[in-house]
């Protein structure tokens, strides 16, 4: 069970906010979560907090620091309607996802990288691709350039590891391309192994759930409609007619990491790079304590995370080995730089 949905069980029973070390505690010692990581409390405290910050959560941040609990709303709510169409949606997507022509699904999937900002995309020709199914180019900055092979399988089984290893044969190493494969289904564990086997050329997977989130993100065959709502001026009416609505009271306002971390001039997850042997790997640096995403693995410092990507190195320090960029003079810094900024 992943993280979120073990913590959802776990809350759910409770009936009552739980610190997120203590939801991992739990998650634990009923066999829920199932995890090879060093610090599974750290990874929970991490995902609840990041998922919070999307408009569909499930959870909501408690009173008392790093506890949760599940959104509650009344039947019939208005918030309770949102969190209906958004589950709904989401389920139709990915039906659609599932049902659709595989070559419609190449071109679907051309269409997103274009909107995530990659340039040259292309698919190949549907027979005789060799592995490769879409191409293209993700320029961040002048000297940084990324070239990805994707693999799109519109499969409703799980992708096995013989699609992983075909893919990676067919990456053209000379142009340092990067290896991906999107499903709207899910991967086999043996793919997942072989996906992050040591030694090779790490393959990115993006499965169902994934890459709903990216179509809803980047608008892709989805649209953001907007209501408007009427609520209370609690301050027109303590303000202009001196009159307090105690039954009324806004709710209190909690600062987050991540609204800290925007007072930096970043927002996390923040989006990474480093160079390794005339690569570029790109990852996701998920709070100022350092947790790294990489290859659908969490690291709990950048130095383990960057040790995983250069194996044969003796030593490396992460805080160096990965650069973000400044969001104010648009260039890439050291990831340290951000511990001095606290």
């Amino acid at each position: 069970m992943q993280f979120k949905d073990a913590a959802y069980e776990i809350l759910k029973k409770a009936g009552q906010p739980l610190h997120y070390r203590e939801i991992a505690s739990r998650a634990q010692a009923t066999g829920m979560l199932e995890t090879t990581g060093l610090t599974p409390e750290a990874t929970m405290g991490a995902q609840l907090y990041t998922d919070t910050l999307n408009p569909d959560s499930r959870f909501r941040r408690g009173d008392q620091r790093g506890t949760f609990l599940l959104k509650s709303a009344a039947s019939g709510s208005i918030q309770q309607q949102i969190e209906n169409i958004h589950s709904q949606v989401r389920k139709d997507l990915r039906k659609q996802l599932l049902q659709m022509p595989p070559q419609k699904f190449e071109e679907l999937i051309r269409l997103l990288l274009e909107q995530m900002g990659f340039e040259e995309t292309e698919t190949t020709p549907y027979s005789n691709d060799k592995g490769v199914d879409v191409r293209g180019v993700l320029r961040s900055n002048p000297l940084s350039v990324v070239r990805v092979a994707i693999q799109a399988k519109r499969w409703t089984k799980n992708v096995g590891s013989g699609v992983v290893r075909d893919l990676r044969g067919s990456l053209k190493i000379a142009d340092s391309e990067q290896g991906l494969i999107i499903t709207p289904s899910d991967f086999s564990t043996s793919a997942i192994e072989e996906a992050q086997s040591v030694g090779k050329t790490p393959i990115q997977l993006i499965k169902g759930d994934q890459l709903v989130d990216l179509l809803i993100r980047h608008n892709v065959g989805v649209k953001q409609e907007q209501y408007t709502v009427p609520s209370i001026d609690t301050e027109y009416w303590t303000e202009v007619l001196g009159i307090s609505l105690l039954e009324v009271e806004p709710p209190p306002v909690k600062i987050s990491k991540s609204k800290r971390a925007t007072t930096l001039g970043v927002t996390f997850p923040l989006t990474i790079q480093a160079s390794y042997k005339n690569q570029s790997i790109i990852a996701q640096l998920m709070n100022l304590n350092g947790l790294v995403l990489w290859n659908n693995q969490e690291f709990a410092t950048p130095s383990s995370a960057a040790k995983a990507v250069a194996s044969d190195w003796k030593a490396v320090n992460g805080w160096d080995f990965w650069r973000y960029q400044d969001p104010e003079t648009g260039e890439w810094e050291k990831i340290g730089k951000l511990r001095k900024r606290k």
